[in-house]
């Protein structure tokens, strides 16, 4: 059945108007109710204290001076009656009212809960308890008092009353106003319906005389504007479609796109130079038989999923993920595939190299187990009973349980700086001191190579970053000790310090072997060694310039190395200049 808006708004404005009356009128009894209930209450409290000071029990020399509404009882400790105004209850009868039971309970005076709305359930009175206690603070007597509370029923009536014919009269007033209002609401609705069906057909439409400065006079503006716009649109939607292909164009995905039929429509640059092709084919089919991926359009538009989804393709030096999935038209249908292509290259390369560094450190760590494994055998087989030659297989046994101890100490580290769980210490510490206790500590080793130490810094100037200072020894013992070790001997190691860019750069050179080119942008990482062989001789573990580089990047420097093979290595330790605190 058709309702008109005009007729909603007139039922809306009654349903209003109805219902805030009924929550007004509601409160007012509500609130009403209340104040006359605790006006009754706090009287017969009142009386009650009045002959409890009164200290006499025997109540009936007050039977003419209480109102016919209340009714007084002075009870025993067990609640009978023992006097009385004149109420319905006799001498002698038990009182079990629950107010009483209450003030027994409890030893305190009790008044009745105020019963809201009594007036439809039937409740006419209101009582209190109040406890007299003896000394012993046992129960004494108790002065009981029940008022009748029919004045307090009337009252309400007549407020409710009052509310129902203001209900009435509000409605009718609320009626004949809403049926004026929406029909002034509605008139130039009915004008733009009729207008709105002769565009739906087709026709053309006069303008819309705008009548009134409101929500109305609005939807009309806008009516006639929307038939101007419509042109507007069309070229914003060209827009939106240009810079969705502009979008896809600078995608770092590959991402072709095929029609129901199999025929592609929409191909990016980047699919090209994934593909390393110049052209692409004009369907499915061809283009994944050319680069060698076997896939059925017709199960891949049915929904089936692509089971090569996890599998990696590689393409020359690329390496190639596929995702195809189809997009639906408006019946919810498919309509056609999308397939987008990503290049895992770097995952694949950063695979590698995890699989590269188990395989070192099972290596490292399998040379020496063997080579104990392989001396203890000896020594058990009769060796040991030869001293020098047991000796002899003890020391390197020693030698082979420390590069052990060296591997894993290093592999804690990295793997405590991997995990965040260094801690460091920074304090504002002076660079100079403890390049020259290291200096102190490292020339024994740089004697006994036979190597020359050239140092070079000014004596005088104060070198000051904020830094760990057991991290920063640990550096400067690491870079130098390398440099001794694979420095041929006779050699000359330098080290340099300056300040440059408010920057503290130390400089470590030696005249060793050098690093060919080609190997140097991998020198930091982990168990990476130009000279496997002499590395392993020396002692090393391959992870000294990882820990380095890390612990250099939490100090937030740098590390580089410059090198030419045959030449000799630099080592340039950047380190920010700590700043100057005002007092």
């Amino acid at each position: 059945m058709r309702t008109s808006i005009q007729l909603k708004i007139v039922l809306i404005y009654l349903c209003t108007i109805i219902i805030i009356m009924l929550i007004s009128g509601t409160y007012i009894v509500y609130s009403t109710e209340e104040r006359s209930y605790e006006s009754v209450q706090s009287t017969i409290e009142n009386m009650a204290e009045n002959i409890e000071e009164r200290g006499n029990w025997n109540l009936d020399d007050l039977s003419n001076q209480v109102d016919d509404q209340y009714d007084i009882y002075c009870l025993d400790s067990e609640g009978r009656v023992q006097s009385t105004t004149g109420g319905k209850l006799s001498i002698g009868e038990r009182v079990k009212e629950e107010v009483v039971v209450r003030a027994k309970r409890t030893k305190k005076s009790a008044t009745a809960e105020i019963s809201h709305f009594s007036v439809f359930t039937g409740s006419e009175y209101t009582d209190h308890a109040r406890v007299v206690l003896n000394k012993q603070g046992d129960i004494e007597r108790i002065i009981y008092i029940k008022a009748n509370i029919v004045d307090v029923h009337n009252n309400i009536f007549s407020i409710m009353k009052t509310i129902t014919i203001g209900l009435v009269l509000a409605m009718f007033i609320t009626g004949f106003c809403g049926i004026v209002f929406s029909n002034m609401i509605t008139s130039p609705i009915k004008a733009l319906t009729n207008n709105s069906k002769k565009l739906a057909a087709g026709n053309s439409i006069n303008r819309i005389p705008v009548e009134a400065a409101d929500e109305i006079g609005e939807l009309t503006q806008s009516f006639n504007y929307m038939a101007s716009q419509l042109s507007t649109t069309m070229e914003v939607i060209t827009s939106e479609k240009n810079k969705l292909e502009k979008i896809f164009e600078h995608m770092a995905d590959g991402v072709m796109a095929f029609n129901r039929q199999g025929v592609l429509i929409h191909v990016n640059s980047v699919c090209y130079e994934m593909i390393g092709a110049t052209s692409m084919a004009p369907n499915f089919e061809e283009v994944f038989e050319n680069i060698g991926l076997e896939v059925n359009f017709e199960e891949l538009l049915a929904g089936k999923p692509y089971e090569g989804a996890d599998q990696t393709l590689t393409i020359g030096d690329r390496y190639l993920k596929m995702h195809f999935d189809v997009y639906l038209n408006a019946k919810k249908e498919a309509d056609g595939l999308v397939v987008v292509i990503q290049d895992v290259t770097k995952q694949q390369k950063l695979d590698q190299m995890r699989k590269e560094f188990v395989a070192n450190v099972s290596h490292e760590l399998r040379t020496p187990l063997t080579t104990v494994k392989s001396y203890t055998e000896t020594l058990l087989d009769g060796a040991i009973d030869e001293k020098e030659t047991a000796m002899h297989f003890l020391g390197v046994m020693e030698k082979e349980a420390d590069r052990m101890t060296a591997l894993v100490q290093d592999l804690l580290e990295l793997s405590r700086i991997d995990n965040k769980q260094i801690h460091l210490e920074f304090v504002r510490l002076n660079l100079k001191p403890l390049l020259e206790e290291v200096l102190e500590a490292q020339y024994i080793h740089i004697i006994k190579h036979g190597h020359q130490l050239q140092v070079g810094y000014d004596k005088k100037e104060e070198y000051f970053i904020e830094g760990d200072l057991s991290r920063i020894r640990q550096i400067l013992h690491n870079i130098l000790s390398n440099a001794i070790k694979y420095s041929p001997e006779p050699g000359t190691l330098g080290v340099y310090m300056k300040k440059e860019n408010a920057c503290i750069i130390v400089e470590i050179t030696d005249t060793g072997m050098g690093i060919p080119e080609e190997d140097l942008e991998r020198i930091f990482e982990r168990f990476y060694r130009v000279d496997k062989a002499r590395s392993r001789k020396m002692g090393g573990t391959g992870l000294g310039l990882s820990i380095a580089k890390e612990l250099m990047l939490l100090h937030g420097g740098d590390i580089k190395i410059e090198s030419q093979l045959g030449q000799g290595t630099k080592v340039i330790l950047n380190f920010p200049e700590a700043v100057m605190k005002m007092l």
